[in-house]
């Protein structure tokens, strides 16, 4: 059994135009990654994660697109996203183990650091890694609690601070796992981060929703945090249902006031049991209705369509 496959990517096809295989396969004990990387370096990259149901790539298309756009927010090359699709498909199809949802991850590193001895002697072009693992830790839909921190900077940041690359999913992780080492010393499973004028922002790795009856209510992206696929996904199952969907600028204090609330990401809805101490309603059931129905695909078309519109509320 193959449960864990992982792939070097070829960068003059999946930044290019080359009929080459966009992909080699390699042990994925090995060590396929330069100390002179720049994504060792300088954490100087951007990836992408979801799950794979059954040999379905979650959102894949809008995994995809929000690759090429964290490519264009670094400077990086547009990469070709029919290779990119045709990488992916074939680690899939090396993939043979029982388990139904390995976890899929596509590393993009800016290449070798051209300033250093061994860096000087290789091209600019990218460096792609992919890897299917079914055998690291997995989703679970067990309640969560979540803590509310401060990421320190106001809701207009993005537009006075483009450089900061609020929006882009990189390699740059290091506050993220920052906040999970708080969340621990709080004795909670994750946070949801808000701006210092009051504003909720995201999760460490993850989006927010939140829930007022039948209608759900996102932080726009636009306020500078990611784009949310699994959340799409969410609002996709929601219109299906006949609710109501929201993208706008979520005052915190209105987060908590929601009825329900949801953390998602890589795939999965997970309902939130608690936010800084206060309960919130969890429909088991419900919660596993909306997540088959996105592995099984069916809200994937009109996950593809949706997401914020009109004048953004600076």
């Amino acid at each position: 059994m193959t449960a864990i496959v992982l792939g070097i990517g070829n960068p003059e096809v999946l930044f290019g135009s080359s009929a080459a295989d966009p992909i080699r396969f390699v042990d994925p004990r090995d060590t396929p990654v330069s100390v002179f990387d720049l994504s060792v370096l300088r954490g100087d990259g951007i990836f992408e994660a979801t799950t794979v149901w059954k040999g379905f790539p979650v959102s894949l298309e809008n995994h995809l697109k929000r690759l090429a756009n964290s490519a264009r927010l670094m400077d990086l090359p547009a990469p070709n996203i029919p290779a990119f699709t045709k990488a992916v498909e074939m680690v899939i199809e090396r993939y043979d183990d029982p388990e139904p949802g390995p976890m899929l991850r596509i590393l993009v590193s800016r290449g070798m650091d051209p300033t250093t001895g061994v860096g000087e002697e290789y091209d600019a072009l990218p460096r792609v890694w992919m890897f299917l693992d079914g055998k690291g830790k997995l989703h679970s839909l067990d309640p969560i609690a979540l803590t509310s921190v401060t990421r320190g900077y106001a809701s207009d940041v993005t537009a006075k601070a483009p450089w900061l690359l609020n929006g882009a999913k990189t390699l740059s992780y290091a506050v993220n796992q920052s906040i999970h080492r708080e969340c621990d010393r709080r004795g909670v499973d994750d946070a949801i981060t808000y701006s210092t004028d009051g504003f909720t922002l995201e999760c460490p790795n993850s989006s927010i929703v939140a829930r007022y009856g039948d209608r759900l209510v996102t932080p726009d992206p636009r306020i500078g945090i990611l784009n949310g696929t699994s959340q799409r996904e969410l609002f996709a199952y929601a219109l299906e249902e006949g609710w109501e969907i929201d993208y706008r600028k979520l005052p915190l204090e209105e987060l908590r006031d929601a009825d329900m609330l949801y953390m998602t990401h890589g795939g999965w809805v997970i309902p939130v049991k608690s936010l800084d101490g206060r309960p919130y309603a969890v429909d088991v059931q419900e919660t596993q209705t909306i997540n088959d129905a996105v592995h099984s695909g069916r809200t994937h078309d009109d996950a593809l369509t949706i997401g914020p519109s009109g004048d953004y509320e600076s």
